[in-house]
């Protein structure tokens, strides 16, 4: 006897990163100000960001910082 799966109505997980960032677009938010409003672990956060294509990380000159790297990132189209 065969097992048939019907995987016709899987859809793309949701990414809530994108969503509360497309929710505030036009705005540079910090990586601790993401996840503690979503309610997610800083670790899932940042695997949601590096895995997103509308997401990017702003320079850190854009916010008055003269760092090399700061985890602050925007919702692009």
């Amino acid at each position: 006897m065969a097992i048939k799966m019907s995987i016709n109505n899987v859809e793309n997980p949701l990414n809530e990163v994108e969503e509360y960032l497309k929710n505030n677009k036009g705005k540079n938010l910090s990586l601790r100000r993401i996840y503690k409003d979503i309610g997610l672990k800083r670790r899932q956060t940042l695997w949601m960001i590096k895995n997103s294509e509308k997401i990017e990380n702003v320079l850190p000159l854009c916010v008055g910082s003269n760092k090399h790297f700061i985890h602050v990132y925007r919702f692009i189209e």
